[in-house]
């Protein structure tokens, strides 16, 4: 795996087709066996923390529209983590949830080097004629990967 130049592997946003981010925590803690026991769980060098999508508007649209899915998971990286390590854990989130039936997809700089392009091929963006147009979505996919999304600062 190459690192991408100039991307930040910092942070990452997973967004899931969840209505309660504590449930997907919990699920998760249940399957990776780690966390500290509040709402935050450790994922290699990540600490990851659920919240409600402040995006999400709860309008009835095309499932795959991820921007209106409930849950956001907010994944942060230890100082000084490698690129790979970080991508492998955002990684083993990603699969976890995709093999447990849930529909989540990774909103980050590095979502190239991730499967399925972070989700991307897994729940495509909807054409025009049933969603959203693939430009307002796009540009909201750049509005999160440069920071346009307020970082959480965990404890």
């Amino acid at each position: 795996m190459t690192e991408n130049t100039g991307v930040s592997y910092e942070d990452c946003s997973v967004y899931v087709d969840a209505a309660d981010s504590s449930t997907v925590i919990t699920w998760l803690k249940e399957r990776l066996g780690s966390g500290d026991g509040g709402q935050c769980l450790t994922v290699g060098p990540l600490l990851v923390s659920g919240a409600f999508n402040d995006y999400s508007t709860g309008r009835k649209v095309h499932p795959f529209e991820f921007l209106e899915w409930p849950t956001v998971l907010e994944c942060e990286a230890a100082a000084g983590a490698e690129p790979s390590a970080v991508v492998a854990a955002v990684t083993t989130l990603l699969e976890t949830l995709w093999g447990g039936g849930w529909k989540a997809l990774a909103a980050c700089g590095f979502e190239d080097e991730l499967p399925a392009g972070g989700g991307l091929e897994r729940f495509p963006v909807p054409a025009a004629s049933t969603g959203p147009s693939r430009e307002r979505t796009e540009r909201w996919r750049g509005l999160l990967k440069a920071g346009g999304k307020s970082r959480r600062k965990f404890l």
